[in-house]
């Protein structure tokens, strides 16, 4: 390669071939070695650069096996949340579905007693109306007897004062048939 150019040196520039071989003369221990030094230099800085890929792609596997590991983890964590509220959800629903049954129990129930609360005030209202009709028509009966009782009384005493009326009539003309 140092031959190539060389020769493309002293082809573009014939006095340069000249100053490659003063400074080969005077640099030459140091350009080898320098060039051993840069061989060196790159072969350690290309195995630190495969070291650092090879890190770094086990770096990157690494965390990507712990992403996936947290990504399941939190798919069975929300599956079991999810399967948790569904649950709590089922038994919500069954304990409304209970409570609403136990209330329309109540609620029948309530309307059994009102209902029957009512037939028996409705029965406790027919028998005392039934006890004013009878206390009416026994104490109508009473009037009644009474008024009979004062009539039959006021008839008599009536027909006492007509038997008196004819009686002192009779007198009268009996006592007129004397004087005359």
């Amino acid at each position: 390669m140092d031959n190539n150019k060389r020769k493309t040196a002293e082809v573009i520039n014939p006095g340069l071939g000249d100053i490659e071989k003063v400074r080969d003369i005077l640099f030459g221990k140091y350009v080898s070695s320098f060039e051993q030094r840069f061989a060196d230099l790159e072969s350690r800085l290309e195995q630190d650069v495969e070291s650092l890929k090879d890190k770094l792609v086990n770096r990157l596997d690494e965390v990507n096996k712990k992403v996936d590991q947290s990504l399941k983890k939190l798919d069975q964590r929300f599956l079991e949340e999810s399967d948790d509220r569904e649950v709590e959800f089922k038994n919500l629903q069954t304990t409304f579905s209970k409570a609403e049954s136990a209330m329309q129990h109540s609620i029948s129930m309530l309307e059994d007693q009102a209902n029957q609360d009512l037939a028996d005030v409705r029965k406790t209202l027919e028998a005392n109306q039934q006890n004013l009709v009878d206390q009416l028509l026994e104490a109508q009966n009473k009037l009644n007897k009474e008024i009979e009782t004062q009539n039959t009384q006021l008839e008599s005493d009536k027909v006492g004062r007509q038997s008196l009326a004819l009686l002192l009539d009779e007198v009268a003309v009996k006592l007129r048939s004397y004087e005359d």
